[in-house]
């Protein structure tokens, strides 16, 4: 046999190995990169109706699906809100909003934070409702729909509870006249009156909408407004599940609907998990320093697994030393300072720890977890910021198991 037919016969099953599909999921192996991030869609499905349980009929659900789905990916999740007639989705960016009829929604699709003219111009042919929250932006969107000869949606947010974003503030004298000529402009249909939440306090919650119930009963009477065709709505995801009176026409919850919620609300599941696999393994003696700037040095003889990951993939530094993943259904602690593309944990007490052994850095592996408070703990920030990068930087896959 010849020598290059020798290696074929040798890195052919190799290859085919590595083919093979992911547990649960129909991507292979040789399209996926050093780490991925599984998306649960039943899951996802299961916190719409945990959702969707808690309302009235009279109260609509909006989804939010702002910065492709809080980094789980639109394009996974939408066939998800389309098949369970979710009747808004709510974003940000004309990107997402592309995403979003790409999929196939054909529903309310409401913009929920200021865009620039050009976005509002541009995004035209996506049917968005947009939101304004000053006289001088309404005077832009209008001046859009006029040489568009169309008539654009808006709905009009109130700082009633002092998020101090995009609202109009109505207790001044300036405030209501700027709500009142808003009312007039041509090529605009008031289709909405919002406020949003700062707090997730109830007693908070509860004060923010009886004055924005009062701010929105004054500008529908003295705008000769129909009551019956607005939307009122405030709702975030803890009004949403915590308090039932702020559920108005419509609630707008984000984190629910991918399980941020689950500590407090354990009926929701999380929908995001992030993975790798260990790279190698390596023996090193007591008294070895472990990484950049020698951040670690081994207190005994030590086994370590070398994890193709970094903070260039969304594993942040702020883990160094302190994080730990799963292997093998066990807790290994990080060691050492995490590198642009790898990091190291300890597998001492695991020795049957192989190079392929699946890593769970966000998730369930046997009967453990790496939850997202430990996460948010060690990174000193909140599982949205964390769930975004991974989410950009690894590619996604869909299971629905």
């Amino acid at each position: 046999m010849s020598h290059a037919r020798m290696l074929l016969v040798l890195v052919a099953p190799l290859f085919l190995l590595n083919c093979r599909a992911h547990p649960g999921t129909s991507v292979p192996r040789a399209h996926v990169s050093n780490a991925w991030v599984e998306i649960n869609t039943k899951a996802f499905e299961h916190n719409l109706r945990t959702v969707k349980a808690r309302l009235s009929d009279k109260t609509q659900l909006c989804a939010v699906m702002k910065a492709d789905a809080y980094g789980h990916g639109i394009d996974l999740l939408i066939p998800s809100i389309v098949s369970l007639s979710v009747p808004c989705v709510a974003i940000a960016s004309n990107e997402d909003a592309q995403r979003v009829r790409d999929g196939g929604f054909g529903g309310r699709l409401v913009r929920i934070r200021t865009a620039t003219p050009q976005e509002v111009e541009d995004a035209l042919p996506y049917a968005l409702e947009e939101l304004v929250g000053n006289l001088a932006h309404a005077k832009h969107i209008s001046d859009i729909g006029q040489r568009h000869a169309r008539t654009i949606p808006i709905h009009l947010d109130l700082n009633a509870r002092g998020v101090g974003r995009n609202g109009l503030e109505l207790s001044t004298a300036r405030g209501k006249s700027d709500a009142l000529e808003l009312l007039k402009l041509p090529h605009l249909q008031l289709t909405g009156i919002m406020t949003q939440l700062p707090v997730e306090d109830r007693e908070d919650v509860l004060r923010g909408l009886a004055l924005f119930k009062e701010e929105a009963a004054w500008i529908i009477e003295q705008g000769h407004l129909d009551r019956g065709k607005l939307l009122l709505h405030c709702a975030n995801s803890f009004a949403t599940l915590d308090v039932p009176e702020s559920h108005l026409d419509m609630v707008r919850p984000g984190g629910a609907i991918y399980g941020e919620t689950m500590d407090a609300h354990p009926e929701f599941k999380q929908v995001m998990e992030v993975k790798t696999r260990v790279a190698s393994v390596n023996a090193y003696p007591a008294g070895s320093t472990i990484g950049y700037d020698r951040t670690a040095t081994l207190q005994r003889d030590s086994l370590l697994a070398n994890i193709p990951m970094g903070y260039a993939d969304g594993y942040r530094r702020d883990f160094s030393n302190q994080g730990h993943v799963l292997i093998r259904g066990r807790r290994h602690p990080v060691v050492g300072r995490i590198s642009m593309n790898t990091f190291m944990v300890d597998v001492t007490e695991a020795p049957d720890v192989q190079p392929g052994d699946e890593v769970v850095l966000f998730g369930h592996q046997g009967v453990n977890a790496i939850t997202q408070a430990e996460l948010q703990q060690g990174a000193g920030t909140l599982i949205d910021e964390l769930r975004m990068g991974w989410g950009r930087a690894n590619p996604r896959v869909a299971k629905s198991e």
